[in-house]
C-alpha cells in the first residue's frame, strides 16, 4: 500500500540503500530536470516491475486505515497518524520508521499582505514555537481546552508537554537514531512536480 508519488520516492531511497542508485540521488533529482529524469526512470522501472506487490494506492487517512484493517494489506508506506491511531485503539497494527529514513515535512506559516498588526503576528508565531503550547497542542488538552492536532512538533522540548501516552508512543515508533535519519521533503519546483506526475502516471497506468 502506498501513495504513488510518495511510494516511488521511498522506492528510490531503497534503491540508494541497495546500491542501485548513488547515495543522495533522490535529493539530487531536485536540482535539474535532466538529473531527475535519469533517476526517476530507474525508480519507475523498478516500481512497474514490482507493481503486482502493491495491493492498493491511497490518498487519505481513511484509505490507509481501511487497507490495514479490512483489505488485507500486510505492509504499507503511510503517514504516521493513521497507523498510530489504530495502535492506540488496540488494533493489530505496528508502525515503525524504516531503515532508509522516514519522509518528513514541515508545515510553514503564511502572512497576508493585508496584515496590519505585524507585531502581534510575530508574537503569535513566537508563542506557537514555545515548547509548552507546541506540546499541548499535539494532544495535551481536551476539546474544551487545547484540543489536539495530532501531528508531531518540530519544536524542541514540545514532547514534555504532550500527554504521557504520546511520548511513549513516539519513542516506540521512532526508536534509536530514527529522528537523525529523517528525510525532509525539499522545496519542490513546479517543473519537478510536473515531471514527477508524468512518471507517477506511467507507474499507476502500467
Amino acid at each position: 500500500m502506498m501513495r504513488p508519488h510518495s511510494g516511488m520516492l521511498g522506492a528510490g531511497l531503497y534503491l540508494e540503500a541497495n546500491g542501485t542508485l548513488a547515495p543522495g540521488a533522490m535529493r539530487a533529482a531536485y536540482g535539474d530536470e535532466a538529473t531527475m529524469r535519469k533517476t526517476w526512470a530507474v525508480v519507475t522501472d523498478f516500481c512497474i516491475k514490482h507493481k503486482s506487490q502493491v495491493k492498493l494506492f491511497w490518498n487519505d487517512a481513511d484509505t490507509q486505515k481501511n487497507g490495514l484493517m479490512n483489505q488485507g494489506v500486510v505492509v504499507g508506506q503511510t503517514w504516521d497518524g493513521p497507523p498510530i491511531t489504530l495502535m492506540q485503539n488496540g488494533d493489530p497494527v505496528q508502525y515503525r520508521a524504516p531503515a532508509e529514513g522516514s519522509l518528513a515535512w514541515v508545515d510553514g506559516m503564511s502572512l497576508s499582505t493585508a496584515a496590519e498588526d505585524i507585531d502581534a503576528v510575530y508574537a503569535f508565531i513566537d508563542y506557537c514555537f514555545a515548547p509548552e503550547p507546541a506540546g499541548k497542542s499535539i494532544d495535551g488538552g481536551g476539546d474544551s481546552n487545547w484540543g489536539g492536532h495530532g501531528y508531531n512538533s518540530a519544536v524542541l522540548g514540545a514532547d514534555r508537554y504532550a500527554s504521557g501516552a504520546y511520548g511513549k508512543m513516539f519513542g516506540t515508533v521512532y526508536p534509536g537514531d530514527s529522528l537523525a535519519n529523517l528525510w525532509p521533503w525539499p522545496k519542490e519546483p513546479q517543473w519537478y512536480a510536473d515531471v514527477r506526475t508524468e512518471y507517477r502516471n506511467k507507474f499507476v497506468n502500467a
